[in-house]
């Protein structure tokens, strides 16, 4: 424990002036107990946006002043966001395609972070926007938070989002659903 609190006190120290840290994001798991349950045998496809921003600014949000920057290169983010949506759709048996007429498209607007617990903790917020291929759009803001990092922050908002997709009823009902919508089918 007080190992713990020694790297988080060395990683404020050296924030406070104004070291720049870059997160190469970890993966982590969803909470199946969080993932609503769904089906369809409607091939679905998974948009990211591709070629996104390799030296991604994640803004400071907290109300100390220099705490350094951090950097996070959004290919990377968007790359573990489409892994975690296909392995949940994939565990609910339905199919992918690449060629798919339906589809999910989820986009960061917005990454944040700030010192929680006066520093023993770190904070980070992720904006994204969900949206379906019959025009369906929806404006998450998602937390996580660790002891350790903001790498390990940030890199948990992305989890947090994914549960928050499949626990959205109308991405479910489209993804149920046997038509496409928006092609008029």
């Amino acid at each position: 424990m007080k190992t713990t609190y020694k790297v988080v006190f060395v990683f404020l120290f050296a924030l406070s002036f104004g070291c720049t840290v870059h997160i190469t994001p970890e993966k982590f798991k969803v909470d199946p107990a969080l993932i609503h349950d769904f089906k369809s045998d409607v091939p679905i496809k998974i948009l990211v946006p591709e070629n996104a921003e390799k030296e991604y600014l994640i803004e400071f949000s907290g109300t100390q002043k220099s705490h350094g920057k951090a950097y996070v290169d959004l290919n990377d983010l968007y790359k573990n966001a489409k892994e975690l949506m296909e392995e949940e759709i994939n565990f609910h048996n339905v199919p992918l395609s690449a060629d798919a007429e339906k589809y999910l498209s989820f986009t960061i607007q917005k990454i944040q972070w700030e010192v929680w617990a006066g520093g023993f903790s770190i904070g980070s917020y992720l904006y994204f926007t969900i949206e379906t291929g019959d025009g369906y759009k929806k404006n998450y803001r998602v937390q996580d938070q660790s002891g350790m990092d903001v790498g390990r922050a940030v890199s948990g908002t992305i989890t947090r989002a994914v549960e928050k997709i499949f626990q959205d009823k109308e991405v479910l009902a489209y993804i149920e659903g046997a038509k496409n919508t928006a092609s008029g089918q």
